[in-house]
């Protein structure tokens, strides 16, 4: 199935506020009863490595501009053997154009204004650092993260069901689980950011 007809199948951005909606709402019921939101230290995390008969990836650290007002995509692919471009997906980013907020030291974005955007990938494992740390984005038109795992080891597979994307603010601050929408059809886990972070692919235990 090609990509184009997968993401026409998928019921796009709005579907995923919905889960979104979905999973605040069962953090406000957690915070009630006096549970925290899902909120986990490393150590207690299963991260998902990539296959190590993946092919390489055409790029692990990439940057790109992003400006308000205007739509705009990175796609990290691997290596295929075709050229550029004819890989599997890896990472797809989508940022649209009211999706800027505010820059890392709070002040807002203006039709226009452009930030640079990097993007680094793990070597091993499905886990990408966004920069810059603090760019926040509209929550009204968040950010989209796709991330395609079927390059994922053999082991790590039979755990599908149980993947789930996780962010970490700093370095040594716990990880946070956050909503996202699993297409284990596709191989496929996609959610909205709210702004940069670290973000990983995980088994929570």
């Amino acid at each position: 199935m090609s990509k184009q007809r997968k993401r026409n199948w998928i019921a796009g951005p709005a579907a995923l506020v919905g889960v979104m909606m979905l999973w605040t709402a069962a953090c406000d019921d957690d915070s009630a009863t006096g549970l925290q939101p899902d909120e986990l230290p490393e150590s207690q995390l299963t991260f998902i490595p990539r296959s190590s008969a993946a092919p390489p990836l055409v790029t692990m650290d990439t940057t790109f501009w992003a400006t308000k007002g205007e739509d705009s995509e990175l796609e990290i692919r691997y290596q295929g053997q075709g050229g550029p471009g004819t890989g599997k997906e890896f990472l797809d980013l989508r940022i649209d154009k009211g999706t800027l907020l505010s820059r890392p030291d709070g002040t807002p974005f203006a039709d226009g204004d452009s930030i640079l955007i990097r993007v680094t990938v793990d070597p091993v494992f499905f886990l990408a650092n966004f920069e810059p740390t603090g760019l926040t984005f509209n929550p009204n038109e968040p950010a989209q993260l796709e991330i395609t795992y079927d390059e994922a080891e053999e082991s790590a597979l039979e755990l599908e069901g149980e993947f789930d994307l996780w962010r970490q603010e700093r370095a040594n601050d716990p990880w946070v689980r956050i909503g996202s929408v699993q297409l284990e059809d596709f191989d496929e886990i996609e959610a909205l950011l709210f702004g940069f972070t670290r973000y990983a692919l995980a088994v929570g235990r």
